[in-house]
């Protein structure tokens, strides 16, 4: 992502918080130490929480809907 819009930028700050709380659990916050399961994992709730919030952000009317590759699929 080069330039984010206010869009994604309002899904980093969602991610945020919900990375932190899965270190948090884990008791670790030195990225360095985690196992890969530990990465892949934390890559997955951020991941995740970024699209849930565009996807939040899409139903209630506030992101456009990505536009149409050619052929009509997104």
């Amino acid at each position: 992502m080069v330039d984010p819009d206010e869009h994604e930028i309002a899904a980093i700050a969602a991610a945020s918080p919900m990375a932190g709380e899965y270190l948090d659990s884990i008791g670790k916050t030195d990225l360095a130490v985690l196992t890969e399961a530990e990465w892949l994992t934390l890559l997955e709730v951020i991941i995740t929480a970024y699209q849930d919030e565009l996807s939040r952000q899409l139903d209630q009317g506030r992101h456009p809907a990505p536009p149409l590759a050619a052929g009509g699929r997104p």
